[in-house]
């Protein structure tokens, strides 16, 4: 009967410590009785202390993670393409010098000729292939915006999942402590008992090899305290020794927008569709002023000279440039689909959270209560044991 009641306790421990008081004070029809001191649950958590950390704490330190910094530099980086793209509007300058030297028998001190230019050029129309570069390049831009903002949302949520469980590991390796303590306590009560000739060796060695196997299990829970521990400070980029624990909040899944990965994603497929458009079949007209100057041909009558002209140039390859648009539609087109199946899960995901958390949260008080009511049956039968191994 004791081994039962010290294994309903390690059996119970895991998992109680996520409820609110008001979600523990109440959930339907269930009640908490008030009970001694000695039987409060919150006696098995870790001492807070000034060093101690929260959750709010982690999530805050999380901005120091590497991946948050390098999806920040991807901003700073398509923000700079996307100004690229605006100054394509203006003109263009460019400039070029020649030196070259020649012989020439029929010429004497002949030292080379030099030649210097400038142009400068302005697009008047391409078939708005630069309007929907701009376009495409801030379909980019908000893609990255978006993607910052979902990896920020997964590394919070590794943090929680890291938080919570460190106190799971820790509840249930404070239940297996108390259970080895029992352990221990029963065994020698056990021994008293062989010795007087009321029970037999069996009983006393099945004790000792729970005993060891439970502390086989308190040495993997400490492990997984640990790797929870470092967990964190890998996510958070800092130092993680000490940890309090914050109440944990039911929230109210309600879908307000579309999640960040989904407006990446739309935003993607975006910028796929102006990349697409810019590959047009209409002419480039440009207009250029080129200023030359020459000096050291002696066969030149003038050193300088002006051009003014207008450029037409047009693409004739018209398949090669068929299948490149069909490739680039064909990749937006599969990035729709994936934006639509992503849209579909987030809705089918909030009911399937609803669920969770509602079920979680009946099984929170089912497991407290039941834990307090075997503490309780425990000490009732451990007392009635000591007095009957005194008599």
């Amino acid at each position: 009967m004791k081994i039962k009641n010290g294994l309903i306790v390690c059996a119970i421990l895991s998992g109680l410590l996520y409820a609110t008081p008001q979600n523990r004070a109440t959930i339907g029809n269930l009640s908490m009785p008030t009970l001694d001191k000695k039987f409060d649950i919150k006696q098995l958590l870790p001492k807070t202390t000034s060093q101690s950390i929260g959750l709010n704490d982690l999530i805050h330190r999380a901005q120091k993670n590497y991946q948050l910094i390098g999806k920040e530099i991807g901003i700073q980086k398509a923000q700079s393409e996307q100004m690229s793209a605006y100054l394509e509007l203006g003109p263009t300058l460019s400039a070029s010098y020649n030196y070259n030297y020649q012989t020439n028998s029929d010429l004497k001190n002949y030292d080379g000729t030099q030649q210097a230019s400038v142009t400068a050029n302005y697009e008047i129309y391409s078939g708005f292939s630069t309007i929907n570069k701009i376009k495409q390049k801030g379909a980019m831009y908000r893609a990255s915006l978006a993607d910052k903002i979902s990896t920020q949302e997964n590394l919070y949520l590794q943090i929680i999942q890291q938080y919570y469980a460190y106190f799971t590991n820790y509840s249930n390796l404070a239940s297996l402590q108390q259970k080895k303590k029992l352990l221990q306590s029963n065994v020698e009560r056990l021994e008293k008992l062989y010795n007087s000739g009321l029970t037999t060796i069996d009983d006393v060695e099945s004790l000792k090899a729970e005993a060891s196997l439970t502390e086989y299990q308190i040495a993997q829970k400490e492990l997984d305290l640990e790797q929870n521990r470092l967990n964190l400070s890998l996510l958070t980029n800092s130092p993680v020794d000490q940890i309090k624990r914050d109440e944990l909040k039911f929230p109210d899944l309600t879908i307000r927008k579309e999640r960040s990965d989904i407006t990446s994603l739309q935003e993607q497929a975006n910028s796929i569709g102006y990349q697409k458009k810019q590959l047009t079949y209409a002419p480039k007209i440009n207009v250029y002023d080129t200023f030359t100057y020459t000096d050291g041909n002696p066969l030149l009558s003038q050193k300088s000279q002006n051009i003014v002209g207008v450029s037409i140039v047009m693409n004739l390859d018209t398949m090669s440039l068929y299948k490149q648009k069909e490739a680039i539609g064909l990749s937006q087109l599969q990035t729709l689909q994936e934006v639509a199946y992503k849209k579909e899960e987030q809705k089918k995901n909030i009911a399937l959270y609803k669920k969770s958390l509602e079920i979680a949260r009946i099984k929170v008080i089912s497991a407290e209560a039941s834990l307090k009511s075997a503490l309780i049956t425990f000490e009732s039968v451990s007392k009635r044991y000591n007095n009957w191994s005194l008599m």
